[in-house]
This record gives C-alpha cells, sequence and structure tokens, in this order.
C-alpha cells in the first residue's frame, strides 16, 4: 500500500512539474508574439548637442560643424537618446515581462548593449510604454563611412537598417530571468525617429 501511495505521489509531481513547464514555455513563447513598437525618442544628442541644432531653414547649420569637427579630432563623437517603447498583448495568455535586454547595432554592428528593470503585467490588449536610454560613441563609423554620409542618415530619415534596435525580453522563474532566446527587431530604422524631429 505504501509503495503504491509513493507511486501515486511521484506521478502527481511529474504532472505538476510538467505542467509547470508547458505554462512557462507558453509565456516565453508569447513574448515574441507580443508588439513591440517605437513610439517617439526623446533627448537626442550627437556630440553634447541637441540634433535639431544641427539644422536650420536651408539644411544643415555650418555654425554647429565645428563641434563636430571637434569631436572627431578628440575621437569622441558620442550619439545619445530616450526611445520609448511601446509594448502590447495582443495574445491570449497574461504575461510577466520582468526584464529586457535591448541593443543598438550601427549598420549591422554592435553599437550599445543596456538592461532595463521592468515589471510589466500586461493582460490581454494591454500596453504600455518603457523607456530606454543610451549613449554610445560612433567615431568609428563617422570614420569608416564619412561624417556626411553619416549626417545625411541621420538627418534624411533614408537610413534603413542604419540604426537598428532589438530586444531581448524575459520572464521570471524562481530568482531567475529566463530570457527570449535570440534578439527580437523593433525598428529596422531609428534614423527615422530622429528625421521626424530635426526635419
Amino acid at each position: 500500500m505504501k509503495r503504491r501511495n509513493i507511486n501515486i505521489l511521484c506521478m502527481m509531481f511529474i504532472g505538476l512539474l510538467l505542467s509547470g513547464c508547458a505554462i512557462n514555455k507558453n509565456q516565453i513563447d508569447a513574448l515574441a508574439k507580443f508588439n513591440y513598437t517605437v513610439e517617439s525618442m526623446q533627448d537626442i544628442r550627437l556630440a553634447g548637442r541637441d540634433m535639431d541644432s544641427y539644422t536650420g531653414k536651408d539644411g544643415v547649420n555650418l555654425a554647429s560643424l565645428p563641434g563636430i569637427a571637434m569631436a572627431m579630432l578628440r575621437q569622441d563623437l558620442p550619439l545619445e537618446a530616450r526611445i520609448n517603447m511601446k509594448v502590447s498583448n495582443p495574445t491570449t495568455t497574461t504575461t510577466k515581462i520582468n526584464s529586457f535586454k535591448y541593443l543598438i547595432e550601427i549598420q549591422g554592428k554592435p553599437l550599445f548593449e543596456g538592461t532595463v528593470n521592468e515589471n510589466l503585467h500586461l493582460a490581454t490588449g494591454e500596453s504600455t510604454v518603457v523607456p530606454l536610454t543610451f549613449k554610445a560613441n560612433i567615431f568609428g563609423t563617422a570614420k569608416e563611412k564619412g561624417v556626411e554620409n553619416v549626417l545625411n542618415e541621420l538627418f534624411t530619415r533614408k537610413g534603413e537598417g542604419f540604426l537598428v534596435l532589438k530586444i531581448k525580453p524575459s520572464i521570471k522563474i524562481g530568482n531567475s530571468n529566463i530570457y527570449y532566446p535570440g534578439y527580437i527587431t523593433v525598428d529596422r530604422n531609428l534614423a527615422k525617429s530622429i528625421g521626424k524631429l530635426v526635419m
């Protein structure tokens, strides 16, 4: 009798374990089905100056160019901004997101990696906005591609694939964050959001 009871308990334990694994897998799978979009960008600065200071009525503001030249001489051309990313849950699964890893790429190469801790609990149809900040030196790209080409990509909004935002969301299981395998591409043209503010 005791052996039978032990077998029953073991089967119940295994059943609960498998059920928990299935629920966790569903939540991780749901992360890829969420809608992630760039709502807006704020506090965009290049070489310490607001982006709109680089343009005037007739195009590029020539008075701003010496600042770019000095930054190039210092080999330090910082680009910084705050990205307001909207997260929406169109699925039937209520999912808790614990944190995000995010990656900014410039012409296919990693530029900035960051992590933001946000305890989100999104039911079906709910959405929220998560701020992501970055500051990175784009001197290498400016040197390789030319300053004029880089500024053109940033200001004309034609930079498809020039600045790309990718994220890796996670759910919390116990005391550990379980991240979605691989990065999810959110926006392949962040330069478009920058261009809207300066054109």
